[in-house]
């Protein structure tokens, strides 16, 4: 893609002091868009989407901010506003969705429609006109003339198809509610591609994960388990007990299969209670036959919420024994409050991180300067729960001794202490 419009824009920094005022030309590629004077010797600027901050749209005017603070007015554009506005959120759009890890899996259908985004305060977001892209693993909803956004099936919580409204109503875990409507005569191709796809979360994950680590429980135990660990997400051990007693003891010893490692752990565990020590479970596409295993403790009392990706395990109980056991540590919150109130919040955190950048640990906790040329370096910016995340990282602990493992928790626990008042 590649498209021209004749312009004036601004650029100024920070204090709104003008730097440059030219008339010219926008130019539109695949990841970004350069500003141009008029006069061949002019080549101006290239500016990338994934050095954009802010973007947006005021009357006849395109506006946005650099990570450097630069700011930027495009305008002047006359009766082709409305089309060079499509045609760079078009472009822009494509880039998100791949710079903020949108696509699950293969592409399976697209259609348009209209939509309708609400807080979990039940507070309009965004409304309008968009394509509705389903793949295997997310929905991405693209607008003409805002930011794409996705759907991630691992994270809806409720789904419902009216047909008598000829509506689709999403509710996600964090209780951000969705509506699609006005797909027209695709209403039923819609409702069928998305059960299809959302019915086959759950098949691909019992068959090629649960059946396998866990051959002696029924299918139907195995169903309720696909449900509460859909795409490796973190089920507690006392929702596992209520499944079934047996399964919550099979999945811990198919976590915590290494004793040195159960032992340092210790100190950790104990102050957790079955509402607080999470399990996660997940096919792993990196390594054929093989499955991700991961566990979490949340402690409320020492402001904490710690993570471990285990070593990758195979059927047949082989497991890679180069991989070292590394324990990642954030606090609840980071001034004042109780961080009981603020634990589910954290641990969804976690949750979406890992899911969503089908765990990679780097983007978690590494400094951004190691990440610069990293395919998370925009994610990190712009994904709201991974900048919480971030922020709230206080550490890791990685030896196998067992004093010092000990040693260093007592560390981690200072330094997440919140301050009195």
């Amino acid at each position: 893609m590649e498209v021209s419009y004749n312009v004036r824009y601004l650029k100024s920094n920070f204090s709104n002091k003008v730097l440059m005022d030219k008339e010219g030309e926008i130019v539109i590629y695949g990841k970004g868009f350069r500003l141009k004077g008029k006069g061949a010797q002019d080549k101006g600027e290239l500016i990338n989407f994934s050095d954009i901050k802010e973007f947006y749209f005021k009357d006849d005017k395109i506006l946005f901010i650099t990570f450097n603070k630069e700011k930027y007015s495009i305008f002047e554009s006359g009766t082709l506003f409305d089309q060079m506005l499509i045609d760079v959120y078009k472009a822009r759009n494509e880039f998100l969705m791949d710079a903020l890890f949108m696509k699950g899996g293969k592409l399976r259908a697209e259609y348009e429609g209209d939509y309708q985004k609400l807080s979990k305060f039940a507070k309009l977001i965004s409304k309008g006109p968009a394509k509705l892209r389903l793949y295997e693993r997310s929905l991405i909803v693209v607008p003409e003339t805002s930011d794409a956004f996705s759907v991630h099936y691992d994270f809806v919580n409720y789904h419902e198809f009216d047909e008598m409204d000829y509506n689709l109503k999403i509710v996600m875990d964090d209780g951000t509610t969705m509506f699609f409507s006005k797909l027209g005569n695709d209403f039923e191709f819609f409702q069928e591609k998305m059960n299809e796809l959302l019915g086959g979360m759950y098949e691909t994950l019992i068959n090629d994960v649960l059946k396998k680590a866990f051959p002696e429980f029924h299918a139907t135990t195995l169903l309720k388990l696909g449900y509460k660990t859909k795409g490796g997400k973190a089920v507690s051990l006392k929702d596992l007990q209520k499944i079934d007693k047996d399964l919550a003891v099979a999945v811990d010893k198919f976590i915590f299969e290494d004793e040195k490692f159960v032992e340092n752990i210790k100190p950790l565990r104990e102050l957790a209670t079955e509402h607080e020590i999470f399990y996660g479970i997940a096919r792993d596409d990196a390594v054929k036959e093989s499955f991700i295993r991961w566990a979490m403790f949340a402690v409320p009392s020492k402001n904490i919420v710690a993570f471990s990706i285990l070593p990758r395990w195979k059927e047949g109980g082989n497991k890679d024994k180069n991989q070292q056991y590394e324990m990642y540590f954030f606090k609840i919150i980071m001034e004042q409050g109780n961080p009981a109130e603020k634990t589910e919040d954290k641990v969804r955190e976690v949750d979406e991180a890992l899911v969503t950048l089908n765990f990679t640990k780097d983007p978690c906790y590494k400094d951004k300067r190691e990440l610069r040329h990293s395919p998370y370096q925009y994610a990190i910016r712009k994904l709201p729960f991974l900048r919480i995340l971030r922020k709230s990282y206080v550490g890791k602990i990685s030896t196998s001794d067992k004093n010092e493992w000990k040693l260093q928790l007592e560390e981690i626990f200072k330094n997440a202490m919140l301050q009195s008042v």
